[in-house]
């Protein structure tokens, strides 16, 4: 799972797994083109434009804009670590009930997350 804001990304593991309630159970997986860098292996540090830039602001700084879209302001990707690519369940090779608890645990999961991410907003 990966949050919109990429600064708070976790990175990608490796092996997905899900608890059955019995044990930790590794789904299989396959490999995606990362869907924060889109397989570049790096992105624009989130504290240079995660709340975006304008285009009035990139015209009353030339020199910045010129920067910005050359690179400079690049980091190492959050969430794939400049791999390109992460993990992602396989699902057309996984047990039914494991994805159908795999899908139940990620939606958990996201509104966590959601609530997180609304209380930091708010200054939490």
């Amino acid at each position: 799972m990966w949050s919109d804001d990429h600064r708070y990304c976790k990175p990608a593991p490796h092996s997905i797994t899900v608890d059955d309630g019995m044990a930790e159970r590794e789904l299989p997986t396959k490999w995606e083109v990362c869907p924060v860098c889109q397989g570049r292996g790096t992105h624009v540090n989130p504290d240079i434009d995660a709340h975006g830039l304008t285009a009035e602001e990139l015209r009353e700084d030339p020199d910045f804009a010129e920067d910005y879209f050359a690179g400079a302001y690049d980091i190492t990707c959050n969430r794939c670590r400049g791999r390109t690519t992460v993990a992602v369940v396989d699902r057309e090779r996984c047990d039914p009930e494991l994805l159908e608890l795999y899908d139940e645990q990620q939606q958990e999961l996201a509104e966590c997350e959601a609530m997180e991410r609304a209380e930091r907003m708010m200054g939490a």
